[in-house]
């Protein structure tokens, strides 16, 4: 894996130099480009990773009110949700003890809950890029203080997606 700049974005390359980011729109999908993707499963021994058939780029819902679940079925400009503005202090780093991938950069999606996203992946909100970390959790439901990172909030509003 190689992490290459262009002008103010950075691009993980992997594989055959496919670009890798994900683009978190305000108020509406996280679009993502050449990220594999799992759902998080309950499962006898705890958590599994399902992995999710996508294309190359696809948009994860974050409104919970697509057709698709977990991929968003609208189109752009969105208009999903009002997204809180960030205003909360920024969480730590976050540490989990649900499966990761084994192989590099993927992303999964948890139950009612954010989008765990590893491999030190570029991400950028509202045009805004956000630092690249090896592990972090992405808001779903909207409410979070700290957006695009997720604080805990869907527990609090019930985000169901």
């Amino acid at each position: 894996m190689v992490i290459v700049r262009t002008g103010d974005v950075y691009h993980t390359l992997v594989g055959y130099g496919s670009a890798m980011r994900i683009q978190v729109v305000v108020g509406g999908p996280m679009l993502v480009e050449g990220v594999p993707a799992a759902v998080l499963r309950h499962g006898e021994s705890g958590f599994e990773l399902e992995p999710l058939t996508t294309s190359a780029i696809f948009a994860v819902c974050r409104c919970g009110r697509s057709s698709a679940m977990p991929l968003c079925d609208r189109e752009a400009p969105f208009g999903c949700f009002a997204e809180e503005s960030p205003s909360g202090p920024q969480p730590a780093p976050f540490g989990w003890d649900v499966p990761d991938p084994a192989d590099g950069p993927a992303l999964a999606l948890k139950p009612n809950g954010p989008v765990r996203v590893a491999g030190a992946v570029p991400i950028t909100h509202g045009g805004r890029e956000v630092p690249v970390r090896d592990r972090v959790s992405l808001c779903r439901c909207g409410a979070s203080r700290c957006q695009p990172l997720c604080d805990g909030s869907h527990k609090i509003v019930g985000f169901r997606g």
